[in-house]
């Protein structure tokens, strides 16, 4: 296993983590815990915003005509509602994104939504492939840094010895 790590580091043009001193193995150590924290807030980034698409997607099956005049709670905030009628059942106004707005009919909000949801899923998961290899690259570092300390407590043990 130490010779596939240290073959994929001089693939790379990096020394084999078996020749780094501990202090190179712990700063790429951080820097391994750093990626994988930031593909981590990444990867909850775009499920957010998946399950927002989801909720919208729901809220448009709501968006019927035999719905249209009905009493409803309209958000103002995410704990703040005012009373409302529903006066619009065949068009809604969607943010698509920098701040742009457009109307159009409620099964192609859908469709975009879904879109959206699927665009997210797949980029989520593509961070989760990453995400993965971080995470065993971080494991292979970890044990090649605790096996280099046992080299170095038997090193110490044996010099101890000797005196």
């Amino acid at each position: 296993m130490a010779e596939e790590a240290d073959a994929a580091e001089q693939e790379e043009g990096g020394i084999p983590l078996s020749q780094a001193s501990l202090q190179q193995l712990n700063a790429v150590k951080q820097q391994l815990e750093q990626e994988v924290r930031s593909l981590l807030n990444n990867q909850a980034a775009l499920r957010e915003a998946e399950a927002r698409f989801q909720a919208s997607m729901e809220s448009l099956k709501s968006l019927c005509p035999e719905n249209n005049g009905k009493p409803m709670l309209i958000p103002l905030t995410s704990s703040l509602y005012i009373d409302g009628h529903m006066t619009e059942t065949k068009k809604v106004t969607v943010d698509v994104g920098t701040g742009y707005y457009i109307q159009m009919s409620v099964e192609r909000a859908h469709k975009f939504c879904s879109r959206r949801c699927k665009l997210l899923n797949d980029n989520a998961s593509k961070v989760e492939g990453v995400l993965k290899e971080k995470k065993k690259s971080l494991e292979q570092l970890q044990i090649t840094m605790q096996q280099k300390m046992y080299m170095l407590q038997q090193q110490e043990a044996a010099k101890k010895e000797e005196q």
